[in-house]
């Protein structure tokens, strides 16, 4: 059987010399504290939570809109009369898409 080099026993050695570790706890009055910023903290608004969902879906809207205007406009210029529109699939993969 191999022996093992004196560096490797030496670690093996220490290893088994060493205190067992004890887990981290935490600090004495720490469960107690966050309890009490958790139970103190103020109840969510619901007008407020409507209110950033209405704002939010407003912005994705007009994005949305914007986003089919330029689409819109680059189509329009591509073209030589204002009534030939190309289908929009087509645009996105001829002006979009490498």
């Amino acid at each position: 059987m191999n022996r093992l080099t004196p560096e490797l026993q030496r670690l093996i050695t220490w290893a088994k010399a060493a205190p067992d570790a004890a887990p981290p706890q935490a600090p004495a009055g720490f469960a107690s504290r966050v309890s009490a910023r958790w139970f103190s903290a103020p109840p969510a608004d619901l007008f407020m939570i409507w209110q950033k969902a209405i704002w939010a879906s407003a912005w994705a809207a007009a994005a949305i809109i914007g986003l089919g205007l330029v689409l819109l406009n680059s189509q329009r210029t591509d073209t030589n009369s204002a009534y030939d529109l190309s289908p929009a699939y087509q645009v996105v993969s001829t002006e979009l898409v490498p």
